[in-house]
């Protein structure tokens, strides 16, 4: 199938932004699309709430997503980490993608699991992947977001407005479009933000508090981007992690187990542990 695909700002045209826009729009690996409308799983009936904590530092909520792209009244399924408190890192395995399941036995005193970033046809992750101090790659420039975590704790970059400049790292992953950018602004949007997938992204309040959430319903960037400006987050920045196929988020702690399972093998995953 083919596609049109415009380009963010600072997202060079060419073969090579073709294939990244592609990703945006459908998630997962680049070689794979997502599953059609008809096989999106059912609706929760649970209605919006406050959060839950189910460990120390670490949150659980779900919220309502009245958004008129959605597929159907869908449901977030988000957690909150708070950095002083959990710790957060992200586990690679280049060339040997696993499901979320298999993750959970290779982490198992893992509290949280998410679906990290793009990664092309041989599972290598695409941008920066540092894991245990041990980086991969190379990061983006002039586009997307940054998960790191070095000596000053987590934090949720922008690399559009503050882009990477080699600074050591103990962990990181980046991925894209930026959906909201510092200080609670709108990010820039592009051709394909009116595409209707399954979403992962990551975000940080204005408390400095690490918010993961996932969705299964099929939803658009820009509503994604409006809903989340919208609710009572008070995000200060986010950025969209691989989605699709790909999305996938699994909580185990003693008090609340929960998985929105993703479809396909992951090679990175974003992992939050309770102290």
């Amino acid at each position: 199938m083919r596609h049109h695909f415009g380009t963010w700002p600072g997202l060079a045209r060419g073969p090579g932004a073709c294939l990244l826009a592609a990703a945006v729009l459908v998630g997962c690996s680049l070689a794979r699309v997502d599953s059609p409308p008809g096989n999106d799983p059912p609706a929760s009936s649970v209605p919006a709430s406050g959060w839950t904590a189910i460990a120390p530092g670490i949150e659980q909520r779900e919220m309502a997503l009245p958004v008129a792209s959605a597929s159907a009244q869908g449901v977030a399924l988000l957690v909150r980490a708070d950095p002083a408190v959990a710790r957060l890192a992200v586990q690679y395995s280049p060339g040997a993608a696993r499901t979320l399941g298999e993750w959970q036995q290779a982490l198992p005193d893992a509290q949280v699991i998410v679906n990290g970033a793009f990664f092309d046809e041989a599972d290598r992750a695409l941008g920066l992947i540092v894991s245990d101090g041990q980086a991969y790659g190379q990061s983006f420039a002039g586009f997307g977001g940054m998960l790191q975590v070095d000596a000053a704790g987590a934090r949720v970059r922008s690399l559009v407005s503050s882009p990477y400049q080699g600074e050591p790292l103990w962990q990181a992953v980046q991925a894209f479009p930026m959906l909201i950018e510092h200080g609670g602004l709108l990010a820039a949007q592009g051709d394909g933000f009116d595409q209707r997938s399954r979403r992962t992204w990551i975000g940080q309040d204005r408390a400095g508090r690490i918010i993961l959430g996932v969705t299964h319903t099929l939803i658009t960037l820009a509503d994604l981007q409006a809903w989340l400006l919208a609710s009572d987050l008070d995000l200060d920045v986010a950025f969209a992690l691989d989605g699709g196929r790909s999305t996938g988020m699994v909580i185990q702690t003693p008090s609340h187990q929960e998985s929105a399972p993703a479809f396909d093998r992951l090679p990175s995953v974003v992992v939050v542990y309770a102290p």
